[in-house]
């Protein structure tokens, strides 16, 4: 800790100077390490041939398994149900999703996003081989109501579940109108309402 022990002590401050280190510039990187390895990892997915179950892809190394699929249904169909009216409501997509996914392909895990906008949900395979033919399969595939699926692989950085429902924003929407009128519809006391000199 800093102390002034004796009165003949003298504290120097002088304005910071910012300074580039070495000779060039060099920039920040601007795509995340994360998202080259996804990308690398899928070009080496796609060119490989060894994809059976001690291949270069699904044993030695670790592939793509998660697998992104979106507009498997709308925030309408979900808004104003209650917990277990979604719960069945998911329960049925659920059965759908997975009697479009061929039975031989060992699925890990299922998650509904039921409050994403574009209907998401996110597949975990065992198999990256499995991964990479549900992707095949589902993107542009017909589902309920006649839409079209948008499956791919996840990036390994978007959250799903960091976003805002329409109805939140709405809501948002009108509770500041609802204040801005309120504003505009108070009595200002003397002390504060505008005077003109002339």
């Amino acid at each position: 800790p800093f102390r002034l022990d004796s009165p003949n002590q003298t504290i120097k401050v002088e304005r910071a100077k910012f300074t580039q280190k070495g000779s060039t510039y060099v920039p920040s990187k601007k795509q995340s390490l994360k998202k080259k390895a996804v990308a690398k990892l899928a070009a080496e997915q796609n060119l490989g041939w060894d994809e059976d179950a001690n291949g270069r892809i699904t044993g030695g190394k670790k592939g793509l398994c998660i697998v992104v699929v979106k507009n498997l249904f709308t925030l309408k169909e979900i808004h104003g149900l209650t917990p277990e009216q979604e719960d069945q409501f998911l329960g049925l997509v659920e059965t759908d999703l997975r009697s479009s996914i061929d039975a031989n392909k060992p699925l890990e895990k299922l998650t509904f996003f039921s409050h994403h906008p574009d209907g998401v949900a996110i597949l975990k395979f065992a198999q990256a081989s499995a991964a990479s033919q549900t992707v095949d399969q589902l993107n542009g595939a017909e589902f309920r109501k006649g839409r079209k699926l948008h499956a791919q692989f996840w990036d390994g950085v978007t959250n799903y579940t960091a976003t805002k429902s329409e109805q939140e924003e709405i809501e948002m929407e009108r509770r500041h109108e609802e204040f801005g009128s309120w504003l505009e519809n108070q009595e200002l006391p003397e002390e504060f309402r505008l005077h003109v000199e002339s």
